[in-house]
């Protein structure tokens, strides 16, 4: 309860700087700005210790998906920050160790979680950008064999991207994820989860 309290609010003052930081003259919502969805799969989901427990479970890579809803607001005529609310859901197979007491044979698990993305874009070349920033993640499943992932993230990518006169954009994008990069929990050997994958999403320009 205490992680999730502490969550939730580090939450509200994520979203409470970037509207105080950017509405000018009452114009953040509309000014050089878009929403849309994104979907997020096609890779890996590895998960790992920064020193790994001799004799404990390991993790194999599975499926994950993301949903997300978009919200970009452009800064100057390069620089673009990006924020939104994400859910994502993760399968993984655990191989129990040979301590655990367990049966040996593998078994799937899974667990959820909910995203905040802080990030920014650096568009070039007309058809690309750099996108990388922070992300809050709040764990919402129960049982999970692997430690909990609320905390805080990092992520980074480059996409290709198409904006078409009537306000829609589409682009696509390879990034990398490391889940729970600052864990709101014990720090101690903490497990952590490397997402790897295609981002893809649409986009409209609010007038």
């Amino acid at each position: 309860m205490k992680n999730i309290i502490i969550s939730v609010f580090t939450l509200v003052t994520l979203f409470s700087t970037a509207l105080n930081g950017q509405t000018t003259k009452g114009k953040f919502m509309s000014d050089n700005a878009k929403i849309g969805i994104s979907f997020s799969s096609f890779g890996s989901n590895s998960v790992f210790r920064v020193n790994e427990l001799d004799g404990a479970s390991s993790y194999d890579s599975k499926s994950f998906y993301s949903v997300g809803l978009i919200y970009v607001k452009g800064l100057n005529s390069f620089l673009e920050f990006e924020t939104g609310l994400e859910y994502s859901n993760h399968k993984i197979m655990v191989n129990p160790g040979v301590y655990s007491g367990m049966d040996m044979s593998p078994r799937k698990a899974g667990f959820s979680l909910i995203s905040v993305p802080a990030t920014l874009r650096v568009n070039f070349l007309k058809y690309f950008f750099i996108n990388g920033g922070l992300f809050l993640d709040i764990g919402v499943s129960s049982n999970s064999p692997i430690d909990s992932q609320t905390g805080l993230g990092a992520v980074f990518g480059i996409a290709l991207k198409y904006d078409f006169d009537s306000g829609i954009g589409v682009f696509v994008n390879p990034y990398s994820k490391i889940h729970s990069l600052l864990p709101l929990a014990d720090w101690s050997n903490h497990q952590r989860v490397w997402e790897s994958g295609l981002r893809f999403g649409v986009t409209y320009k609010i007038k």
